[in-house]
């Protein structure tokens, strides 16, 4: 699924017009999905109270066209004007067909119809900015915006449904305008907005629906952001031949942990084989292996040597390096640690790899690289990195505000800088490929805040990459597979007190929910 941003979706527009589809028609094409919406919300309809606030523009438009679609469903609706409508507009003549009086709001007094309506309304449509908004709400529409928002928390079961998107929220970057109104629903039309999934604005969209407006097929093709889907991840997921054996779905090599950082090492593992991996084996120090034995059941073991202060030796940069002909795909980084001997022996690593093999780089391993000035010069091959913010400041140079104010636009520009895939981390994962497309998780849980969920993650991507998938699928399927995992998790336990190793047994299911086409995090 396409995500745009509010220049992207007035292009679209314009093609569909140019491909035969007027204004009007997609403004009525917009009312009336939006309207089968809320109707299929809040069923039965009939007998709803539903206040439908419209602005000055096309969303006022678009407004007034669900206000006309619900009352001849059975609502029981009632327009707030904020702006006059021109007599001869369309979809205003329509309107008044259909039986709506319009209180206009220059025209109410003291807001006492407002209030009066806002007393007894089930539902409060916000019709009245779109995209196109560019200034500050004052004025007339603030004052109204803040008596719907104090007459939410007065009466707190009546919804706020945002048509297309929050009025004040930035479509673009996510920015909220002081008078924005938190919204129950956000149904957007045509595409999903991209500051629906960039905070602070994807607090105020609830949940969000998307509703066609009748736009032809194939005009898309030049936007290079998507929201993240079951259909897409699904067409990603790796066969399953039953008359496969363990080296048909991949052999992954992990060199991960260290003595204050096991656990880092065995949820990569464990993360690698819950998403399909045939064969997991881990390189790590000689003196943990008791450790890791003992946890790591299946895991095979390509055992490091050390030095006499328990660091890992320069040889084992070489024993690594002689191994992974063997393997289809490698991740360097989780719970390493940091000393000089580590370092050196990550950047042996990373530099001997061949186009065999497909990599995986994170946590430590990435801290490791960021030491060096343009360390992306050292990359010959294509890998996936996976940075939490702070991560990235370090290999950009970045504040963590910068990286976090343009999520979208820092992911895509390093990815291409880098000529690496870039999976951005945190609420609403992005990942970015080297040519410029970016994926977005349409997930934001909490849950995932603690320690050690980036390393199953690692694994999961490092699974799928040992399957077979390229960089890009691989950390798109990952993300999505991982953030299931976690609604799943969220759904039975809640999103207090989630731990890493919870997502693990999640993982097959969330595969096995989507191969069989239902939502991981409802079963």
């Amino acid at each position: 699924m396409k995500l745009v941003t509010a220049a992207e979706m007035r292009v679209l527009e314009t093609l569909a017009v140019d491909n035969g589809v007027s204004l009007v028609q997609l403004m009525r094409n917009a009312g009336r999905a939006v309207a089968t919406e809320i109707a299929g919300i809040f069923e039965p309809i009939e007998g709803k109270r539903i206040l439908v606030l419209t602005g000055p523009g096309n969303n006022g438009g678009d407004g007034l066209v669900v206000a006309r679609h619900l009352k001849e469903a059975g609502a029981l609706v009632d327009v707030y004007l904020l702006a006059a409508r021109k007599a001869r507009e369309v979809v205003y003549r329509e309107a008044l067909a259909s039986g709506l009086t319009p209180i206009e709001a220059r025209m109410d007094a003291g807001f006492e119809r407002l209030q009066e309506t806002l007393s007894e309304a089930d539902i409060v449509l916000d019709a009245v900015f779109g995209t196109g908004i560019g200034r500050p709400i004052k004025g007339i529409i603030a004052e109204t915006l803040n008596a719907v928002a104090q007459a939410r928390i007065e009466r707190p079961q009546m919804e706020i449904i945002a048509l297309d998107l929050p009025s004040g929220l930035n479509a673009d970057t996510g920015a909220v305008d002081k008078a924005a109104l938190r919204a129950d629903y956000t149904i957007a039309l045509g595409c999903p907005k991209r500051g629906f999934f960039l905070y602070p604005g994807a607090a105020y969209t609830g949940e969000v629906i998307v509703a066609g407006i009748g736009i032809p097929e194939g005009l898309d093709e030049d936007v290079v952001t998507e929201l993240l889907t079951d259909e897409t991840v699904r067409s990603l997921l790796p066969e399953r031949r039953p008359d496969a054996h363990k080296g048909a779905f991949g052999k992954a090599l992990i060199v991960a942990g260290s003595p204050e950082f096991t656990g880092a090492a065995v949820l990569a593992c464990l993360g690698a084989y819950r998403s399909g991996a045939g064969l997991v084996t881990l390189a790590a120090r000689k003196s943990l292996n008791p450790v890791f034995a003992a946890k790591l059941t299946e895991t095979t073991h390509l055992i490091l040597p050390e030095t006499s202060d328990g660091q890992i030796s320069a040889e084992a940069e070489l024993i690594v390096g002689n191994h992974l002909e063997r393997y289809q795909a490698l991740a360097v980084g989780p719970g390493l640690g940091l000393a000089s001997n580590t370092i050196e022996f990550v950047h042996g690593i990373l530099s001997a790899l061949t186009p065999n093999i497909k990599t995986v780089i994170d946590a430590d391993a990435l801290n490791a690289i960021a030491l060096t000035s343009d360390w992306w010069t050292a990359l010959e091959h294509p890998a996936v990195l996976t940075p939490h913010p702070g991560e990235m400041a370090r290999l950009t140079g970045l504040s963590v505000e910068q990286i976090e104010s343009d999520r979208i636009g820092v992911a895509r520009r390093y990815a291409e800088l880098w000529q690496q895939t870039v999976v951005l981390k945190g609420a609403h994962t992005v990942i970015a490929a080297p040519d410029g497309r970016v994926a977005v998780s349409p997930y934001a849980n909490p849950g995932l805040a603690t320690a050690g969920t980036g390393d199953v993650l690692t694994g999961v991507i490092t699974g799928l990459l040992a399957q077979g998938l390229s960089e890009f699928d691989a950390a798109r399927a990952g993300v999505y597979l991982h953030a299931q995992a976690a609604e799943a998790v969220s759904h039975h336990f809640g999103d207090c007190g989630m731990i890493a190793s919870d997502l693990l047994p999640q993982l097959p299911r969330a595969i096995k929910a989507l191969k069989e086409h239902r939502h991981a995090a409802c079963h």
